[in-house]
C-alpha cells in the first residue's frame, strides 16, 4: 500500500513537471537552445561523461584488492547500475546496491564494501566541495573580502580531508579491532576498505580528480552555452545539480530537485536578473545527464551479456579440450578463473569446469568453489593431493 502511494506520488510529480514545462515554455521552445550548440561539442560532452564513469569503474577495480584481476567490466557494470539507482531513488538510497553487489559478485564482506564506498564518496565530496568553494571564492564572492577568504579556507579544508582520514585510519582500526562487540567489529571491517599505502591513496586521488574533472568540464561547458554564462558559472550549476541527489525526497530521475540544486549555485554565479533562461538551461542539462545515464545502464546490460557469453564459450572450450581454464580474462569469466583456478596445475590434477548453466549473478567465492565440478576420464573420484586451489 505504501509503495503504491509512493509510486503514485512520484508519477504525479513527474506528470506535473511535464505539464509545467509544456505550459510555461513548451517542449519545442525548451529544447531549441540545443540547435545553437555544435554537434561536436555535444558529442565531446557525452564522451567526457562516459570517460568519467570508465575512470570510476577503474577506481573501484583498483581500490578493492579482493576483486579478481581482469574483472574491470564487472566493476564498470557495477558503477553504471549504482549511478542509475542513485538517480532514481531518493537520498542516495541507491548506494545500498554497491555493498550488496560487491558481496554478490565478488564475495567481499558487506562492512568492508561499505567502508570502500564511504571512502570513495568522501573523495567525491572532497572534489565537489573543493571545486565549488574555489569557483565561488574566485567568482561572485570575490568582491566580498572577508567571506571570500572564509570560503577559500573551506576549500583548503575540503582538499585536505582525504589526507586527514588516511592519517587517522591506522590508529582508529587498531582501536576498534582491540574492542569487543559487533559494532566495533563492523567499524574495523569498514576501515579495512580504506587505502593502507601512500601509493594507493595517490592513485585514488588521481583517478577521482580525473573522473570529476572530465565530467565537470563537460557539463560546465554545456551549461554555460545553454545559459549563455561563463564556464565557471556553468561548472557551479553542474555541481549544484549533482549535489541535489542527497535530498530525502525527489521525483523519479530527480526532476525538479536537480534543477533547484543547479539554480541554487548558477543564479548567484551568473548574476542574471531573468531566471527563466537559467532554469530552462538547467532542465536541458538534466535531460542530457538523465539520457546519458539511461544509455549507460543499457550499455552495462550489454557488457554483462557479452561477458557471460564469453565466459560460457571459454568454459565450453575448456570442457571439450580437457584443459583447465587459464588465469585471467574479464567479466564473469574472470570471476571464475582469477579467484578460483590456480596459475599452474600438477600433472595428476583433473580439469576443472563450470556447470553447464551459469547464473546471471555470480555467487560469492566460497559458493563458487563448492559449485565447481571435476571430471575424471575413468569415472573414479580424483585425488587432490598437492593440488593448489588458489592462484599462486
Amino acid at each position: 500500500m505504501t509503495r503504491s502511494i509512493g509510486l503514485a506520488l512520484n508519477v504525479g510529480v513527474l506528470a506535473a513537471f511535464g505539464y509545467a514545462v509544456e505550459h510555461y515554455w513548451g517542449w519545442a521552445r525548451l529544447l531549441a537552445p540545443w540547435g545553437q550548440i555544435a554537434p561536436t561539442t555535444i558529442a565531446l560532452a557525452i564522451t567526457g561523461m562516459l570517460a568519467s564513469y570508465a575512470l570510476r569503474g577503474t577506481r573501484i577495480y583498483l581500490a578493492e584488492k579482493e576483486i579478481p584481476r581482469g574483472a574491470w567490466f564487472a566493476c564498470l557494470r557495477l558503477i553504471l547500475i549504482n549511478n542509475a539507482l542513485n538517480l532514481i531513488l531518493p537520498a542516495r538510497a541507491g548506494e545500498v546496491s554497491f555493498p550488496v553487489l560487491m558481496r554478490r559478485w565478488f564475495g567481499i564482506d558487506l562492512a568492508q564494501a561499505a567502508g570502500t564506498l564511504f571512502w570513495l564518496r568522501l573523495l567525491d565530496l572532497h572534489v565537489l566541495a573543493t571545486v565549488a568553494a574555489a569557483c565561488a571564492a574566485s567568482g561572485f564572492l570575490a568582491p566580498v573580502a572577508g567571506l571570500s577568504q572564509l570560503v577559500w579556507l573551506g576549500a583548503a579544508g575540503a582538499a585536505a580531508s582525504p589526507l586527514i582520514l588516511y592519517a587517522l585510519r591506522a590508529p582508529l582500526q587498531r582501536k576498534f579491532s582491540a574492542r569487543s562487540g559487533k559494532l566495533a567489529g563492523l567499524i574495523a571491517k569498514a576501515l579495512a576498505g580504506l587505502p593502507t599505502q601512500p601509493a594507493t591513496l595517490a592513485l585514488d586521488l588521481t583517478l577521482t580528480w580525473a573522473a570529476w574533472g572530465v565530467k565537470l568540464a563537460a557539463l560546465g561547458i554545456v551549461l554555460g552555452l545553454l545559459a549563455t554564462v561563463s564556464p565557471l558559472a556553468g561548472t557551479l550549476g553542474a555541481i549544484g545539480g549533482d549535489l541535489s541527489t542527497v535530498l530525502p525526497l525527489h521525483a523519479p530521475g530527480g526532476f525538479g530537485t536537480y534543477e533547484a540544486g543547479a539554480m541554487a549555485l548558477l543564479a548567484p554565479a551568473s548574476g542574471a536578473a531573468d531566471l527563466g533562461p537559467l532554469l530552462a538551461a538547467a532542465v536541458n542539462l538534466h535531460l542530457l545527464v538523465l539520457t546519458t545515464a539511461l544509455s549507460r545502464f543499457q550499455a552495462g546490460a550489454a557488457i554483462a551479456a557479452a561477458s557471460r557469453a564469453s565466459a560460457r564459450a571459454r568454459v565450453a572450450a575448456s570442457a571439450s579440450s580437457g584443459r583447465p581454464l587459464p588465469n585471467g580474462g574479464s567479466g564473469a569469466y574472470s570471476m571464475i578463473s582469477s579467484s578460483i583456478l590456480p596459475t599452474s596445475w600438477p600433472a595428476h590434477c583433473p580439469a576443472t569446469v563450470r556447470p553447464k548453466s551459469m547464473p546471471d549473478v555470480m555467487p560469492p567465492p566460497l559458493m563458487r568453489l563448492r559449485s565447481m565440478q571435476t571430471r575424471s576420464p575413468d569415472g573414479i573420484a580424483p585425488k587432490f593431493d598437492n593440488c593448489s586451489r588458489a592462484p599462486q
